[in-house]
């Protein structure tokens, strides 16, 4: 019988052995009776409201059941009246985490470890705190502290393999995630991220593998379900995803009908889904759950980042400090199209920043990138605040982001506000559907004026196209012949250079049909993988065309890549997600490039593109009219000459290769976003006219 004395508030119950009901409480909380428990709890504490454990308890089942903001409040008055138990701090800690809530949350496992250091869950947690706020080095190393602790602890090699992951460590990654298998074969996320890894190095079969065995062992894991999706649209296996696109749907509709982040990446919705509005709500929630982030880091930036003061400075200043900021200056598409951009620029009227998100790469692009600018600024190496607070003290005035939701950005340092004027360009295209964002520079094409409400930016309407191109881009002097690349030497060659991810059934169809209609005809793709090639030939088998008609070409050199596609005849654009940079490279080697118009940013590129260089007629509503324009095309020499020729003259004197033209309208366009601010006027759409 305990102690009566020791509960004053309760001495007309001497027999109420609250031991005895607190391992009850326990008990029916071990055997998942989470109510049946908190009701023994709720016992205890009529009795002894300020009973530690049994308020502890409390707070962790009302986590379980969903409710945070109690629990957060029972588990900080467990502390506040018995503060040195380290578990209570680690478990506060978190809740806070997965509140968002990181800064709150480390300050709590610093709290916990500071009474225990030698507990390794802390420790973990500590270490998923760290790499949610993209201090991967510190994440590192509470992983493996943890492990020093306790190696069998498999979460944190888990943990730690994807905090190795995010640096690029590939191999390293996959390292931890095998290690965690070992101590626990039915941790279904370490599947699920050693699939990841195994994708980012290119083995997609290892990968698709990989997600199989996360979802047979947790079939409802909405993220598993994403990466096997993406690499089934990578490999062209196309039978499995109409039913997989259905679940992935309905777990997209759970997490936007429960307020929460989907795990289906915005840019994943953007190749899978033409509805501007779905769009919108996916993007908005993934900018919504960094804005929380961000908010909880709590970090102040330099009193410049302020409104007040930066009108206050940028009023003196003579020219416009424009930062770009990219993981991608590099060998990338983004660096090919832009290259010719830095160089331009106004320097009586603008300074320009490059921040790169990515380390060197040896390559030309990123020389040529380093030199055309005034600051190259690497920012790889630095979490997420310490880079907000970097380009905050160089005092930019618009901060462009090149790379909105796609592989290695860092869409939290926008969140930061470094910059008081931001703008999504280029690397995303889409609305990113976030408040850190004023602006999205955009043409008519792409984001018709009836679209304005599925975008949390105002429109930038440049007066011809949206993309900026490289009009000193070389190419290559080799004299390809056909027998180069296995193409036949008579017969007519269609092209389409596109990602896999962009080939679906609907457009391979209308591709099929053409190459039925073409006598002799062969259709060259870009290779990309085995697995693709050895499911687009059967899927070509199955609707009558031979698999010898399609031929692979694998990556080269852009130079080289732009003289060899001079050896085709005409190229097919996909549908559900246009080319961009690739319908340009085409149309800039001199082939003509067939599109099908559709309803969302992405699946209307190659219509902007087109328009911007003379050439509508390329552009079709539908797969009918699609095909009937190549295989005419196709058979009439005399006409597809024409248009060639035309092409030849245009690319030199249309808006599309204009890259002085494009750079002092987007510098105009700066300007006006300037004026706007420095009037104290929110952000607007802004309609640029065309340069003489």
């Amino acid at each position: 019988m305990p102690d009566t004395a020791l509960y004053p508030n309760a001495p007309h119950l001497p027999l109420f052995d609250i031991d005895k009901e607190l391992k009850k409480a326990m008990q029916y909380y071990q055997a998942g009776e989470l109510y049946a428990a908190e009701a023994v709890c709720r016992k205890i504490l009529e009795i002894h409201p300020n009973h530690s454990e049994s308020l502890h308890l409390s707070g962790i089942i009302a986590h379980l059941t969903g409710r945070d903001e109690t629990a957060l409040h029972l588990i900080k008055k467990a502390i506040q009246n018995t503060s040195g138990i380290s578990a209570y701090h680690n478990n506060l800690g978190e809740i806070l985490r997965r509140q968002g809530k990181s800064a709150e949350a480390i300050s709590s496992f610093q709290q916990a470890l500071h009474l225990n250091p030698d507990d390794a869950k802390a420790h973990n947690n500590m270490g998923i705190a760290f790499k949610e706020q993209g201090r991967l080095d510190e994440a590192i190393s509470s992983f493996q502290k943890a492990l020093a602790l306790k190696p069998d602890l498999a979460e944190a090699l888990n943990n730690m393999g994807i905090a190795f992951k995010e640096k690029g460590e590939f191999d390293e990654a996959i390292s931890c995630y095998q290690n965690a298998l070992k101590l626990k074969p039915n941790l279904a996320e370490a599947y699920n991220n050693i699939g990841i890894a195994f994708k980012e190095k290119g083995d997609s079969d290892q990968a698709i593998s990989s997600f199989y065995q996360s979802l047979r062992l947790k079939p409802d894991d909405a993220q598993a379900c994403c990466n096997l999706f993406d690499q089934l649209q990578k490999t062209c296996a196309w039978q499995e995803l109409g039913s997989l696109s259905v679940r992935l749907d309905d777990l997209t509709k759970k997490s936007l009908d429960a307020g929460t982040k989907t795990a289906e990446s915005p840019f994943l919705n953007l190749t899978r889904c033409a509805d501007p509005s779905l769009n919108f709500a996916v993007a908005k929630s993934w900018a919504f759950d960094i804005e929380q982030t961000v908010t909880e880091m709590n970090v102040i930036l330099a009193p410049e980042s302020t409104v007040h003061h930066s009108r206050n400075l940028f009023s003196h200043q003579q020219k416009i400090t424009i930062g770009y900021l990219s993981n991608d200056f590099r060998n990338h598409v983004i660096a090919h199209q832009m290259l010719g951009l830095f160089d331009i620029h106004n320097r009586e009227d603008f300074e320009i920043f490059c921040y790169s998100l990515a380390e060197d790469d040896g390559s030309h692009y990123r020389r040529q990138i380093e030199q055309d600018c005034d600051h190259f600024v690497d920012l790889s190496s630095l979490s997420h605040a310490d880079a907000a607070k970097r380009i905050s003290d160089d005092q930019i005035q618009i901060l462009v982001d090149l790379m909105g939701y796609t592989s290695g950005s860092k869409s939290e340092i926008c969140a930061f506000r470094p910059a008081p004027i931001q703008i999504s360009y280029l690397g995303f295209l889409g609305t990113t559907g976030a408040a850190f964002f004023d602006y999205i520079i955009t043409d008519k094409i792409v984001t018709p004026p009836d679209q304005a409400d599925y975008y949390s930016e105002n429109f930038v309407y440049m007066p011809h196209c949206f993309q900026v191109n490289n009009n000193a881009q070389p190419i290559s002097d080799k004299a390809w012949e056909k027998s180069d690349f296995g193409l036949p030497d008579e017969g007519f060659v269609f092209c389409s250079f596109n990602n896999t991810y962009k080939l679906e059934p609907v457009i391979f169809d209308t591709w099929m049909n053409i190459l039925r209609q073409t006598r002799d005809s062969v259709l060259w793709l870009l290779w990309e993988n085995e697995a693709a090639e050895r499911n687009l030939k059967q899927e070509a088998e199955k609707r009558g065309v031979a698999p010898e008609q399609l031929v692979f070409a694998k990556a080269l050199p852009l130079d080289e890549h732009l003289a060899r596609i001079r050896l085709a005849d005409l190229a097919l654009d996909t549908r559900a997600y246009n080319g961009g940079a690739t319908t340009s490279n085409a149309l800039w080697a001199g082939i003509p490039v067939i599109t099908m118009q559709g309803s969302h940013f992405v699946s209307r590129m190659s219509s902007s593109i087109l328009e911007a260089i003379g050439l509508p007629e390329l552009i079709t509503r539908n797969s009918d009219a699609y095909m009937r324009l190549a295989v005419h095309l196709a058979h009439s020499p005399d006409k597809l000459g024409a248009i060639r020729i035309r092409l030849e003259k245009n690319r030199l004197t249309e808006p599309l290769f204009d890259t002085p033209g494009f750079v002092r309208n987007l510098e105009n366009a700066y300007k006006e976003m300037r004026n706007i601010f420095l009037a104290g006027e929110r952000p607007r759409q802004i309609e640029l006219g065309i340069n003489p």
